[in-house]
């Protein structure tokens, strides 16, 4: 991680002043204007990732880097732990949770979005990524405690994981993202109607590349109407994309030895989710 100018500076240059006072002004339009909810979320995810940067010192553990780096960006996440080569000498244990604890900071962005473009959603909805985010804890805790991992001899000081975030909120960032939810919105609508291809195939196929896009793009359509099951199989076919694509990154990824462990606790917890979430659905 680097940031180069010390928190107490930052708050005495108006910029940050600033930069909150757009985010709140946002919110007050967000409020008459339902689609532009995705702006201030984005806005406020980038101002909480600046603080956490901040204020997590240079030497604290990893694998708290990669859940802080992780609702900036979990595939950065995964693909500089797994392929960079200043990361070859981190035990399986650092590397594992690291990348667990990043796969726990997108399932939480993802309750945040749920939470803040529907209106009164029920929780049955919010069941796949919460399921799935337990089912993370529970792996941490097994590798955390696990005698084989425990007796690894504890590595040199982990190299640091580059996320560059040293303003408070990067309004370029917030516009690209939004931008993107709103043209995925259109293209979705597009596929479906011009092209004949079911929304759940074209939901399917962005979650392999982006999960907070395709997931914050479904709750802008479905908004205060989210309700049947149609809406819960996209959530759970955002989830079985997000599976596949960081299971493969993981196989791919040259720095983790125990492949199978990571990839059976992912498509695993991804069995338990639907599991859960489809009984309480139709006990609901």
């Amino acid at each position: 991680m680097e940031h180069n100018t010390p928190l107490s500076t930052h708050f005495k240059d108006k910029h940050i002043w600033f930069d909150m006072a757009v985010l709140a002004a946002f919110f007050v339009i967000a409020h008459y204007f339902p689609l532009l909810k995705i702006v201030p979320l984005v806005g406020s995810l980038e101002l909480f990732s600046f603080f956490a940067f901040h204020l997590l010192n240079n030497r604290s553990r990893f694998q708290l880097q990669g859940f802080l780096g992780g609702f900036i960006s979990s595939t950065a996440i995964f693909l500089q732990t797994l392929n960079e080569s200043k990361f070859s000498s981190a035990n399986e244990r650092e590397l594992l949770l690291t990348l667990f604890f990043a796969v726990c900071a997108m399932l939480l962005e993802c309750l945040f979005i749920i939470f803040f473009l529907s209106d009164g959603t029920p929780f049955v909805y919010y069941l796949p990524f919460a399921v799935q985010l337990a089912c993370m804890g529970i792996a941490i805790l097994h590798v955390s405690y696990n005698p084989k991992f425990a007796k690894q001899a504890p590595s040199a000081i982990p190299a640091e994981i580059v996320l560059l975030n040293d303003h408070p909120i990067i309004w370029k960032n917030v516009a690209k993202f939004s931008i993107l939810i709103l043209v995925l919105v259109a293209a979705m609508n597009f596929i479906g109607n011009e092209l004949g291809f079911s929304q759940g195939i074209s939901t399917f196929i962005v979650s392999l590349f982006e999960a907070h896009a395709i997931l914050a793009s479904v709750m802008t359509q479905w908004g205060a109407q989210a309700r049947g099951f149609d809406l819960l199989a996209l959530l759970l076919l955002i989830l079985l994309g997000s599976t596949i694509s960081k299971s493969y990154l993981a196989y791919k990824g040259p720095n983790l030895v125990r492949k199978r462990l990571f990839i059976t606790i992912m498509f695993a917890s991804l069995l338990t989710s639907a599991t859960i979430t489809v009984a309480c659905y139709q006990l609901s």
